[in-house]
């Protein structure tokens, strides 16, 4: 996000890093400033007031102070910051990454876009790059291009759409008008997440659930804090939003604990052994996601905490059984 070459990498990842805590904070409406920072890690209060100037008012203008709320914000303009920038692709073998992730996204429009500008950066064939894979992923449908590209075109102008829509517990299909922020690309669907203006709140839609998509004749105002990552990136598991933040406690047994214990779930995130049993403790936004997680493993993983997931998953165990006597 933010690079100068002329800083260190330890300054440029600390930049980053109060960056993502300011956009995180603004998202849910806390209270950000000098001393809530202090805990962040981010240095010495010397180091940290250095920092802030560097980007703040007097500096680059990437944040700014509310000095009626007292409390630090993104600046409007932040992303035009001349240190702002998507990071440069330094070397083939970051190359080569890029381009087997991007076997995943074959039959969507930007797909053969972004390969070409790989090859114009590289001057060599995209198929030079072929010692670095990934292991094949559900493809996405072709039928999704037309309203991809329809979709991209509208969202890079902030227009508000319309479309007809039935969701996963909806009788029947509904008019809604949306303001679309982005395009969401995960294991072969393609999703819009936007603002429901019916609904007052961000929401989620497949788009090949999306009938007679068009132009309402309004713009709408893209907020600060829009990306979906900025809003539910606290945990990993998708493209999926809960209403509310909800911690979790989960137990795990045998071979799954080697797993839990290796990867990053959530940004905060804690780890307990303990007798037989490793405990995962966390905060997420994304309850069905989760539920499918534990259920995948089985007799090897236990929710604890909160007490209406553990019943979800208690129930969701009780119908699997029905259909194991049946």
């Amino acid at each position: 996000m933010y690079y100068n070459k002329a800083l260190s990498a330890e300054r440029n990842a600390r930049i980053n890093k109060l960056i993502r805590l300011i956009l995180t904070a603004q998202a849910r409406g806390e209270i950000i400033n000098k001393t809530t920072l202090k805990d962040a890690n981010l240095g010495s209060p010397a180091t940290l007031g250095r920092e802030l100037a560097l980007i703040g008012d007097a500096g680059e203008q990437i944040i700014t102070f509310d000095k009626h709320q007292l409390t630090f914000r993104m600046n409007k303009d932040w992303k035009k910051s001349k240190h702002i920038t998507v990071d440069s692709m330094r070397n083939y073998t970051t190359l080569a990454i890029l381009k087997s992730l991007l076997n995943q996204y074959q039959n969507t429009p930007v797909y053969d876009k972004i390969i070409e500008y790989i090859e114009s950066l590289t001057e060599m064939p995209i198929s030079d790059f072929s010692r670095i894979a990934v292991p094949p992923r559900p493809e996405y449908s072709k039928a999704d291009q037309t309203k991809f590209s329809r979709i991209l075109d509208y969202m890079n102008r902030n227009c508000k759409i319309q479309f007809y829509y039935k969701g996963k517990y909806d009788k029947e299909r509904k008019n809604r008008i949306v303001h679309p922020y982005q395009l969401l690309l995960e294991d072969g669907t393609c999703y819009l997440y936007g603002y429901d203006e019916e609904r007052q709140d961000v929401r989620m839609f497949v788009l090949r659930r999306m009938e007679q998509i068009r132009f309402v004749g309004k713009t709408f105002e893209l907020p600060i804090d829009f990306e979906f990552a900025v809003r539910h990136g606290f945990s990993r598991f998708g493209a999926y939003t809960f209403k509310e933040l909800v911690k979790y406690k989960i137990e795990f047994y045998r071979e799954v604990q080697v797993w839990v214990r290796e990867n990053r779930w959530a940004d905060d995130q804690v780890i307990e052994e303990k007798e037989n049993k490793t405990v995962l403790t966390f905060t997420s936004s994304q309850d069905d996601r989760i539920l499918a997680w534990i259920l995948s493993c089985g007799a090897d993983a236990k929710p604890v905490a909160p007490e209406d997931f553990v019943q979800r998953w208690k129930e969701k165990i009780a119908d699997m059984a029905k259909l194991v006597s049946k």
